[in-house]
């Protein structure tokens, strides 16, 4: 067994603590306080948050698969907004799997069950794919992947409730 260094487990334990809330006050992004906001909004915001960091990543060029990979984060942070806008569904309901956030957008007529169908598979054959594989993603796929994004945030927000909550369009 390979001895682990002290700044291992000191890194650990501060992981541990910040989480457990034992460094203090949190401090959260702005506009994510869960004293301040129900659970709709601030999924609404971390969608608007992963947008806006997917817009900075792109203007770096070459970072194909962290864009990838936030771009599927915020279609489903988008899609849970919307079921917990509209419905009695916690966000508790969200912690098991992806596919619940694409089978409720079309359970609620958010999307066609065909479409949910496209983006659960486009999720499961290359969102894995493209983070896990020898290769690494392309600059189109990221593109396209992030056109979805927005896409479906705009779709989303153009018609929702709390649309006004939405933090892209300041």
């Amino acid at each position: 067994m390979p001895d682990e260094r002290d700044a291992l487990d000191d890194a650990i334990n501060r992981a541990e603590d910040a989480f457990g809330g034992q460094l203090g006050r949190l401090e959260y992004e702005e506009g994510l306080d869960p004293d301040e906001h129900d659970a709709d909004v601030i999924q609404l915001r971390k969608a608007c948050r992963l947008l806006d960091a997917c817009r900075l990543l792109r203007e770096h060029d070459g970072y194909h698969t962290s864009v990838i990979e936030m771009s599927f984060a915020a279609v489903e942070r988008t899609f849970e907004f919307y079921a917990l806008t509209a419905s009695n569904d916690t966000i508790d309901d969200f912690r098991e799997g992806h596919d619940r956030a694409y089978d409720r957008a079309a359970e609620l007529n958010l999307v066609t069950e065909a479409t949910a169908r496209r983006l659960k598979r486009l999720y499961r054959d290359n969102r894995a794919a493209a983070y896990y594989r020898d290769t690494v993603a392309a600059a189109g796929q990221a593109e396209a992947m992030f056109d979805l994004a927005v896409t479906v945030h705009d779709h989303v927000t153009d018609f929702a409730r709390l649309s006004h909550e939405c933090r892209c369009r300041d």
